[in-house]
Parts: C-alpha cells; sequence; structure tokens
C-alpha cells in the first residue's frame, strides 16, 4: 500500500468516525431544542392561566362592589332615605366603592396583560436557547469533522506512508547539483 493511500484511508476512517460522533451530538441536541421548544408552550399556557386567574380576581371585584352598591342602596330604601338621589350619602358611598373597585379592576387587568407578555418573552427564550443549541452542535460536528481528517491525514503521513517526493541521499540516485560560485554537490 503506498503512502498516499494510507494518507487518504487514515483521513477518512478519522473523517467517519468524526461524522457519527458528530451526528450523535446533533441529535442530542434536537431532543434538547424540542424540550426547550415544549417548555416554551408550557410558559405560553401558564401565561394564559395566570392572565385568567388577574381577570378573575378583577371580575370579582366587581361582583363585591356591586353587593355592597346593592346592600347600601336597600339599607338607605328602608331606613327612609332616598338611594337614587345624587348627593345623598348612599351615592357617596356608592361612588367611593365604585372608585376603588375600578383602581382594583385597572391593577388585575394590568397584571393580565404582564402576566402574559412575560410568559411570552420567557417562551421566546425557550425557543431561542433550544435553536442556538442546535446551531451551535451543528458547527461542532462540521469542526470535528473537519479537523478529523486533517489529523487523520497528518497521522497517516506521519507514520511513513506518505514521504512526498523527497529521495534518500544514500540512495545513490542523486546527480551532481551545480551551486553558485562553480561549487557541486555530489550524491552518493
Amino acid at each position: 500500500m503506498s503512502g498516499m493511500e494510507m494518507v487518504i484511508i487514515g483521513a477518512l476512517v478519522s473523517g467517519a468516525s468524526a461524522a457519527a460522533e458528530g451526528r450523535a451530538k446533533v441529535e442530542a441536541a434536537e431532543y434538547q431544542r424540542n424540550t426547550y421548544y415544549s417548555n416554551a408552550r408550557q410558559a405560553e399556557l401558564k401565561g394564559r392561566v395566570d392572565a385568567l386567574a388577574y381577570k378573575r380576581e378583577g371580575i370579582d371585584i366587581l361582583r363585591n362592589v356591586q353587593k355592597t352598591m346593592a346592600t347600601a342602596t336597600a339599607r338607605a330604601a328602608s331606613g327612609g332615605l332616598a338611594p337614587y338621589i345624587s348627593g345623598e350619602s348612599t351615592a357617596m358611598i356608592n361612588i367611593a366603592s365604585m372608585r376603588g373597585a375600578a383602581d382594583e379592576f385597572s391593577i388585575q387587568s394590568d397584571n393580565a396583560s404582564l402576566a402574559q407578555s412575560m410568559s411570552q418573552m420567557q417562551a421566546d427564550n425557550f425557543r431561542l436557547a433550544g435553536d442556538t443549541g442546535l446551531r451551535m452542535a451543528q458547527k461542532a460536528a462540521k469542526r470535528g469533522v473537519i479537523s478529523a481528517v486533517v489529523k487523520g491525514g497528518l497521522m497517516g503521513a506521519s507514520s511513513g506512508g506518505f514521504t512526498g517526493n523527497a529521495v534518500p541521499m544514500n540512495s545513490g540516485s542523486m546527480n551532481t547539483i551545480n551551486l553558485s560560485g562553480g561549487q557541486t554537490l555530489a550524491g552518493g
């Protein structure tokens, strides 16, 4: 087997081994990316659930203020007051109750929007992490194959297989070499 064939075989064996190892790493990265995508979907769902919980709390606040206003109106009517006349104590109590409820409802609505926005950002981060991990594994696999092919070729060359065009000095096949200045080198 000639030296060049050994270099080629060494490079191919090393390259094939590195390609198989690289493919295994890329598959592992794909599984990890799928896990990140699942986590992203879970984060989106959690954000939607949290947003619905905040909205439900806001609705409960409005229901409670409605009950409070109904109670104040009923008590005013049973006490001989005119419950629907503007400026009466009943109207003032109802306005104060509505103002507080409106503030609380607004806060709950803002919390719902924030929960959904934050979950979306977290989901986007999960997806980005999965995609980045996969791209890095693919690039590392390519670099590994190239590096293994080069190293395998060099190992085949250093094992005495490929010597290039070098001719041993003691082979006797060298002719006289003329140097500048009239000097000569004689082989063998």
